[in-house]
């Protein structure tokens, strides 16, 4: 064994270490070694900073441990009082000259007041020692919890406001009655920056919003949750939420301000007209159904003459009746139609003539007397002898001939042309049976469409030989819609993993889904074992029913069986799937004793995988996979330090929220160890031979063992890279954005203290100075570039010859501005009611 004392194997050598290779062995001054053999790696000493910052057993969530040479790949730590690593807390290596620790729920730093020291840190070459003298090195002062740290908030979705109105009550314990200050999930800024808390007691905390502020920003989110994450009730910031997860507590609803667009153009006559679309902003559906009021009234004819489906957040299709006028009493001259109120789901806004709520604009166009979406005008005046009648009452599909298409009217005769607004033709593309003279029969040709797209189908004229030129049907040359027609049902095929049981929700992904009529037919699955719970346009939610199994022949242990949806019908009549052999939409898996899960995780039912047993690799809102990031830049705890904005992107550490098999309907429950598929080494992984590790070792952006030549094989690993993509999101584009918007500054109250350095390792150590190196050498490089071929000209020029390079020239002014300037980032004006990416 080699041992060396005073001096240093190597000098400065990288953070991932440096191979130590024995060239020589000599006797008698012969080398007996053929070729170099690598006989150790050497890694640089860590050193850690001595700190005596305070924290609270349990009202701090984290803190910082600064020093040197920290391996992001492995750093593990030994305290007194002894702290486990993910039990008592999670370790996240910032930089090589930072450790964040995070405290676990239900975990305390201490069981008493007293002193936390580091003994040992191990960075790859064994335990080393820190301050063996005075049994270990300071780290933090850790004291009792406060009084004002017994802060508690009450969830309370259910509170519903608009995103630039209304106040905000926030119900809880603890509170001081005084002053409080409180840390939102986006960066919500109290004492009059975006909101002021007008009234303060123990008990609750009433907000109100400033003028031109917002709750939240980003509207395609919204309605959204408005998280709290912490309360500063006077002694630090105490988070109300589970502490290693950036969730907090609901305190309200948040929807977006209502826009309804003004459309007086549009024209609706008393009965030709069908259908009218409603485009604007903050549309809800579902649970919060949105309801409007109309001047003249037409809300109380909903839904018996009058339908009102509202497709998405930006538009609400209302649709007549056969047989019915858009009023009750007959049009005599233009009638402009008003929407007044809208309520999606906070209560009832009135609107203003430009279309904005009142409330939320100042705008004085209008004010408050609603915004006219259509003309109402009288039919115009039909041929007397030959008509068709407007039909909304039969929808048909695409493509599936179920039915034929029924036309009714006055005048019909065996030779006439109808004439279509989207250009169909008869004999080739549908042929057409006169019935008699006020029915025909028309059905569709093999291969052929009745549309290319969902929508009304419409007659624009009649051609019959008794008439020189084709007859207008309908009003204001839009024709009469004749039929609905609907898009071909389409149904996406998977395997997602379901218990027989234990899973309560079934998603079936597809397209052509009709919001307000579609139903579903599986097998083997019993019709009356479960339900629709809800229905979009691409997505179908069925529930079990209690007492009910998705398969009834699944008992025995790894056993397994297909679900198949066989048949679908969404109005236009049943559809065989795949010839009736059905379109496999999940496996279902016995359940079994030790894989029973329930819903016991305080997020269960919210749509996500939260006990991180998900293998889906995708973002779903701050989650990833059940994961959950830490918030950069923002730790709201007492004495905490500032780290970030951060080198590494928003989400640089991730935690599963709740334990396994906790939310069983949301990730469908953890698979049997016997059923599980162990992938040893193999680079499925779409972000494979990429030079990082990308796997649940890392950042868990793909399943263990599935980026074998990053990571090595499963048990066996072996990195190659120092920091992996989970340290650099930002350049290699996996960035993730956070759903909401970004204040940019911190809460007005909060001081960071700085972080120390020895004075000689402040410019030389960090990702910060590695990037500063960088910059510089390429400053220097292009300079070197510039110079010589500046000489070289000059010599050209100087001997006689002419410049051997031709520069560019801008000829006109546009040329001119994009050689001088091309705006980015910097550009943008960064507020706290701003937020740009």
């Amino acid at each position: 064994m080699l041992a060396l004392w005073a001096p240093r194997w190597l000098e400065n050598p990288p953070v991932d270490g440096a191979t130590l290779y024995l060239v020589a062995i000599k006797i008698k001054g012969v080398n007996q070694l053929g070729e170099a053999e690598d006989v150790a790696k050497i890694i640089p000493t860590p050193t850690v900073l001595e700190s005596a910052q305070v924290i609270y057993e349990k009202a701090t969530r984290q803190f910082v441990i600064n020093g040197t040479n920290f391996n992001p790949k492995r750093t593990d730590l030994i305290f007194d009082p002894p702290l486990m690593r993910n039990q008592d807390y999670i370790l996240n290596v910032a930089s090589k000259t930072m450790l964040v620790l995070t405290r676990t729920t239900g975990s305390k730093w201490r069981a008493d007041p007293g002193p936390l020291k580091l003994r040992r840190i191990d960075t790859g070459g064994g335990q080393l020692r820190v301050n063996s003298d005075t049994g270990g090195l300071l780290v933090a002062e850790v004291q009792a919890d406060l009084d004002v740290h017994g802060v508690t908030v009450e969830s309370t979705p259910n509170e519903r406001s608009y995103q630039s109105t209304g106040r905000i009550s926030v119900i809880g314990t603890g509170f001081n009655a005084a002053d409080n200050h409180m840390r939102f999930a986006n960066g919500l800024r109290g004492h009059g920056v975006n909101y002021t808390t007008v009234e303060h007691s123990t008990d609750m905390l009433t907000l109100e919003l400033k003028s031109g502020s917002k709750w939240r920003h980003n509207s395609e989110n919204l309605p959204g949750p408005l998280i709290l994450l912490a309360v500063d009730a006077g002694g630090g910031f105490v988070a109300v939420g589970p502490t290693e997860a950036k969730k907090g507590r609901t305190v309200a609803t948040i929807f977006e301000d209502v826009v309804v667009v003004p459309n007086p153009g549009k024209v609706l006559f008393s009965s030709h007209s069908h259908e009218l679309w409603i485009v604007g902003k903050g549309f809800t559906r579902g649970d919060y159904k949105t309801q409007l009021t109309f001047d003249p009234p037409i809300e109380d004819r909903i839904p018996n003459d009058i339908t009102l489906l509202v497709y998405n957040r930006t538009h609400i299709k209302v649709t007549l009746f056969e047989g019915e006028t858009w009023l009750n009493n007959k049009i005599n001259q233009p009638i402009p139609l008003r929407v007044m109120t809208v309520n999606s789901g906070p209560g009832p806004v009135t609107m203003n003539g430009d279309g904005s709520s009142y409330g939320s604009s100042k705008s004085v166009q209008g004010f408050g007397k609603g915004v006219v979406i259509a003309t109402m005008y009288p039919d115009e005046k039909q041929h007397s002898g030959v008509q068709v009648f407007r039909s909304t009452a039969q929808s048909l599909y695409q493509t599936a001939a179920l039915k034929d298409l029924k036309i009714t009217g006055k005048g019909f005769v065996n030779d006439m042309i109808l004439t279509f607004d989207n250009g169909l033709t008869k004999n080739v593309d549908y042929k057409m049976t006169v019935d008699d003279k006020e029915h025909c029969t028309l059905s569709l040709k093999p291969n052929r469409k009745w549309r290319v797209e969902g929508g009304a189908l419409r007659v624009m004229s009649i051609k019959v030989p008794a008439e020189d030129a084709p007859i207008a049907v309908g009003s204001g040359g839009e024709g009469v819609a004749v039929a609905e027609i609907l898009d071909d049902p389409f149904i996406t095929a998977g395997e997602r993993i379901i218990f027989a049981t234990h899973t309560k929700q079934l998603i079936i992904n597809g397209y052509g889904f009709v919001l307000d009529d579609t139903r579903i037919t599986l097998t083997p699955t019993l019709p009356d074992a479960y339900y629709l719970d809800s229905v979009e346009p691409y997505r179908i939610v069925l529930r079990l029913r209690d007492g009910f199994s998705w398969a009834d022949d699944v008992y025995l242990a790894g056993s397994s069986q297909d679900i198949f949806v066989t048949k679908i019908d969404t109005r236009a009549g049943e559809v065989l799937m795949n010839g009736g052999d059905g379109v496999v939409v999940a496996k279902v898996e016995a359940d079994m004793d030790d894989n029973n899960c329930d819903d016991s995780c305080e997020y269960a039912f919210d749509g996500l995988c939260d006990d991180g047993t998900s293998k889906e690799r995708d973002w779903y809102d701050d989650d990833y996979g059940g994961f959950y990031g830490y918030d950069d830049g923002q730790y709201y705890d007492y004495g905490y330090y500032y780290y970030g904005d951060d080198y590494y992107g928003d989400d640089t550490f991730l935690a599963a929220i709740c334990d396994v098999g906790t939310d069983c309907t949301d990730c469908g429950g953890p698979t049997h160890p016997a059923q599980a598929t162990v992938v040893e080494c193999d680079n499925s992984c779409q972000w494979s031979n990429d030079g990082f590790c990308d796997d649940d070792r890392t950042s868990g952006l793909c399943s263990m063992g599935t980026d074998c030549h990053d990571c090595g094989p499963t048990g066996n690993s072996n990195f190659t890279s120092l920091f992996g993509d989970d340290w650099e999101w930002n350049a290699d584009g996996d960035t993730f954005w956070d759903d909401d918007d970004n204040y940019w500054a911190g809460d007005d109250e909060l001081a960071y203290a700085p972080i120390e350095q020895p004075s000689d390792k402040r410019m030389n150590d960090g990702v910060g100075s590695l990037f500063i190196n960088a910059m510089q050498s390429v400053v220097y490089f292009v300079g070197i570039v510039f110079c010589s071929g500046g000489a070289f000209v000059g010599y050209k020029m100087f001997t006689g010859g002419s410049a051997p390079i031709a520069f560019p020239l801008a000829d006109e002014p546009g040329d001119m501005e994009m050689l001088i300037t091309k705006p980015g980032k910097a550009n943008v004006p960064i507020t706290p009611d701003v937020f740009t990416s």
